[in-house]
């Protein structure tokens, strides 16, 4: 009996790992300049331009963060509280763009 109950609640702890640490933006965005909550965005696959990304937190007083990942995962850019307009390099529609923050951060898309 200790065998099995082990043997569940090892699945259920391998099958909960898998759906929590594999996060993927469920609807693409499409390079708008508007103001975004806290997610994960990706640009649409069908969109093939690439774009100067600049952004700013709305809200000085809430800590807030952005970070920008490669098609690998690995870390292009991450500023913590910017209150101003700053530049997060060119993305794609192969980068992904993770807000945490309990405002508000507006996204400027310039076309290359």
């Amino acid at each position: 009996m200790k065998k099995r109950f082990f043997i569940l609640l090892s699945s259920l702890i391998i099958v909960l790992n898998f759906i929590i640490l594999t996060a993927h933006a469920d609807v693409p965005i499409h390079p708008i300049n508007a103001v975004y909550k806290e997610g994960i965005y990706k640009l649409s696959p069908a969109d093939k331009s690439s774009y100067a990304l600049q952004f700013q937190f709305l809200n000085t007083d809430k800590d807030s963060a952005i970070i920008v990942l490669d098609q690998n995962a690995d870390i292009v850019y991450k500023n913590i509280n910017c209150n101003r307009k700053c530049n997060a390099g060119t993305i794609t529609n192969k980068n992904t763009i993770i807000l945490i923050t309990d405002g508000e951060v507006a996204l400027y898309f310039t076309k290359e």
